[in-house]
């Protein structure tokens, strides 16, 4: 017994030791946390339990580049170096200016366009603001006036020989000021941009006297092909006032950079790049700093691959100069000063071309690729295919069906064809051009009896809305779906009493169309009958690497049918076949110039010439005008591109107008060749 109590009592002494030795390591590890805590980390703990509120500085990254359907860059960044200063809310107006004045010893600032208010501002900063109120304002003025509607007295009090008293280096102090004081808190706004390498090398190696103050890389849009397609790409700027409510809820700051026309604003979202972001805490009481901000990177934004081949849309744009400048040399042609060509695949939809070109005052040409998608003009006969298919379809004349073509009177009015062509078909008036054959259908659909000059029952405005209803399933007078902001629609002439109007409208000389409107049009009758959404982007794409050339896709653009015509195949198939004639068979109105020659690869389409009025701005009479139009595609038989070509203002006095086919033969035979180069390349390659 004593043996076990001897051993029970050693034991117990051992226990003790080994849960003294375990509660002092416990104890030793909790004082050196804590000590940890306090003295190696006991500021920035005490800091960030301070801070309870954080701020969020964002730095602008470059935009998206836009490439050609070949990977060729259209719209590119060159960089460059911008002075941006980011103040915080604890910052005072003697900070800006203590900063400001030591820039303005170091940098160039342009001082001439500084508003008249922001120097009455910086004089009575400079001065004083409590000495110009003894100076300019009366005891009793002071009296009555609070603190703001005293400091609106006192600016309106101060003179132009006040402002004259500013030196230079005020002036230059002021304009880096008013930039720095532009921005908000924690975003970095632009100072100056385009920093010299000295002005970089001096404000790098100060800038720890310098809060706020950081050169950033940054970048303008350039453009490799020159002017080329510059109103199609369209512009970035500053935020236009106007729109800052539209980006406000898309977390915009009112400082950014956006697209505001064109390509640039249609896919603002996806050119816009990804901010660098820095994440401050702050000091509710102070409103200052604490420790160093937490970097978010920023990306550049992605890109876009246009449908465009940039050879051939510099090719057209050629093409055009010169079929105008060769043009103008005909008789009457003083007022030909512009031209346009939309060339697109039939089947998918993609714009390989759109191409415009206008002589200005001193005459040289401008790129007018803009006007193809907004200028609207009377197309003529090339419409002609639209109205007959509308004839079919409603029964008012059968496929073969003949007609008299000679001129119609409606008391002392005229209407007739370009010649007397006797009993011709659809064909015929197809290939031929007949006026008479559609002023026919037009007085059928409208319910118009040419023997007794009358409508039957109240169907006078009848005929329009058959038309119009029709026509937009070819896309012609509605918007055609492009990608491109706030496409034209073309003009719509309503309604008149004048039945010369109504039967005008299916000759294409009353309503309004536009180029692009034109090639929807004359695809759907190429492709048997499915109007296609025309498109400028082809992909959405990363990115572009060093170690690669394509960035990751991100989304494919595929062709997009609109509608499909509500008319049998077999009716197409005939206008189809009447657009043949016209190209190819004696007596069509493009047969001259195409016929069977091999290289334009058996093209098809409508020839149209619109006789029109021009008017001075005061609404004088100049002059009788023609609009020249050619539409059309190829191969026949699998066409693989169509095309729509206008050509506004030419003489109607002179019988060899063919400005339009001249640059249909020119700009069949580029597309041909381009593509056999192309073909040749891709071979050689692999």
């Amino acid at each position: 017994m004593e043996t076990q109590t001897k051993k029970k009592k050693n034991h117990l002494p051992f226990r003790l030791n080994i849960l003294f030795i375990a509660v002092f390591l416990l104890f030793s590890i909790l004082i050196l946390r804590l000590g940890v805590l306090q003295i190696v980390n006991g500021e920035e703990k005490r800091q960030e339990s301070d801070a309870i509120k954080k701020e969020e500085a964002k730095k602008e990254a470059p935009r998206g580049k836009i490439l050609d359907r070949y990977q060729r860059v259209v719209v590119d960044n060159k960089p460059y170096f911008t002075l941006t200063y980011t103040k915080t809310s604890s910052t005072k107006p003697e900070d800006t200016y203590r900063v400001a004045k030591w820039l303005s010893q170091h940098i160039k600032v342009d001082i001439k366009k500084i508003p008249e208010r922001d120097k009455k501002d910086f004089f009575i900063v400079k001065n004083g603001v409590a000495e110009l109120l003894k100076e300019r304002l009366t005891s009793a003025e002071i009296k009555k006036l609070n603190n703001e509607k005293e400091y609106k007295v006192l600016v309106e009090r101060i003179t132009k020989e006040d402002l004259h008293t500013l030196t230079k280096k005020d002036l230059e102090i002021l304009a880096i000021k008013r930039e720095m004081d532009a921005g908000y808190a924690y975003s970095a706004s632009p100072v100056k941009k385009n920093l010299t390498d000295r002005e970089i090398s001096i404000i790098s190696e100060n800038l720890n006297q310098l809060p706020g103050i950081d050169i950033m890389p940054d970048a303008d849009r350039t453009y490799p092909f020159g002017d080329s397609l510059k109103t199609i790409f369209g512009r970035v700027k500053q935020m236009p006032k106007e729109q800052q409510e539209y980006f406000g809820a898309m977390n915009y700051d009112r400082t950014d950079q956006v697209g505001v026309s064109g390509l640039e604003a249609q896919y603002q979202e996806t050119l816009r790049g990804t901010k660098e972001r820095s994440i401050y805490l702050t000091n509710p009481k102070t409103g200052k700093t604490l420790g160093e901000p937490k970097i978010i990177p920023g990306k550049r934004g992605k890109d876009l691959v246009l449908t465009i081949d940039m050879d051939l849309q510099e090719k057209m744009e050629k093409i055009l100069e010169e079929e105008i400048r060769k043009g103008r040399a005909d008789r009457g042609n003083e007022m030909m000063k512009s031209a346009y060509i939309v060339m697109m695949n039939p089947k998918t939809g993609e714009v390989y071309s759109i191409a415009g070109k206008k002589m200005d005052k001193d005459g040289a040409f401008v790129n007018d690729s803009y006007g193809a998608l907004f200028d609207a003009y009377e197309m003529g006969s090339a419409v002609k295919g639209a109205t007959v298919l509308t004839g079919l379809h409603k029964g008012v004349i059968h496929p073969g069906e003949y007609i008299y073509d000679a001129p119609l009177k409606f008391g002392s009015l005229t209407k007739k064809s370009h010649a007397n062509m006797g009993s011709i078909n659809d064909l015929t008036a197809l290939k031929r051009s007949s006026n008479v054959y559609m002023y026919n259908i037009v007085m059928r659909l409208g319910k118009f009896s040419y023997s007794s000059k009358s409508f039957y029952g109240d169907n006078r405005y009848l005929g329009f809305d058959v038309m119009r209803y029709y026509f937009s399933q070819f896309g012609l007078g509605v918007k055609t779906g492009i990608d491109f902001p706030n496409e034209s629609t073309g003009y719509n002439g309503g309604y008149t009493d004048q039945l010369g109007n109504m039967i005008d409208m299916g000759i294409g000389q009353f309503d309004t169309y536009t180029p692009i409107q034109m090639v929807q049009y004359v695809s759907t009758i190429a492709n048997g009958g499915y109007r296609v959404q025309p498109r400028l982007v082809k992909e959405i794409r990363e990115p572009q690497t060093e170690n690669h050339m394509e960035g990751k896709l991100v989304k494919r653009f595929e062709s997009n049918v609109l509608n499909e015509l509500d008319m049998d195949k077999s009716y197409i198939e005939r206008v189809q076949e009447g657009f043949w004639e016209v190209y190819h068979s004696p007596g069509g109105t493009a047969t001259k110039y195409f016929g069977n020659n091999p290289k334009y690869h058996n093209p098809a389409g409508k020839t149209g010439t619109a006789q029109v009025k021009k008017y001075d701005s005061n609404g004088n009479f100049i002059a009788d005008k023609d609009n020249l139009t050619l539409v059309g595609y190829a191969p026949f038989d699998n066409p693989e591109i169509a095309y729509a070509i206008i050509v506004p203002d030419a003489s109607p006095y002179s019988g060899t107008q063919a400005v339009n086919k001249h640059i249909g033969q020119r700009a069949l035979e580029t597309y041909w060749e381009l593509k056999e180069k192309t073909k040749n390349t891709e071979k050689n390659s692999d």
